[in-house]
């Protein structure tokens, strides 16, 4: 199993989760893949890239990441939230609907 919280570069940006048997996973980001991908683009090139308007990638931002957890401690998605300093908007996006996120919380709580 595998979380890639950051796949990104300045005009692209992806978190995915995967399991061993489901190589494409799901994922939440903006751009990526070329122009024939039908991948979900939650920011546009407005939101994040060069002169963004949330996220400038010409300049440093920051990331969150959380991993919120039922009572049983059964992981119930993955948040992640991009900031900058004088940025008028934060982006977030959360990964709560992937059907491998029991197997995710398995390999979390052996030390993943």
């Amino acid at each position: 199993s595998e979380i890639d919280l950051q796949e990104a570069n300045m005009f692209a940006w992806r978190t995915s989760l995967h399991t061993e048997d489901d190589p494409v996973g799901s994922g939440k980001g903006y751009g990526g893949g070329g122009a024939g991908w039908n991948g979900p683009r939650d920011w546009s090139a407005d939101d994040y890239g060069p002169h963004g308007r949330c996220i400038d990638t010409l300049k440093p931002f920051q990331v969150a990441v959380s991993f919120p957890v039922d009572g049983t401690g059964m992981l119930q998605a993955v948040e992640v939230i991009l900031s900058q300093a004088g940025s008028p908007c934060p982006l977030t996006t959360r990964l709560d609907s992937y059907q491998g996120l029991p197997r995710l919380s398995a390999a979390l709580a052996q030390g993943m």
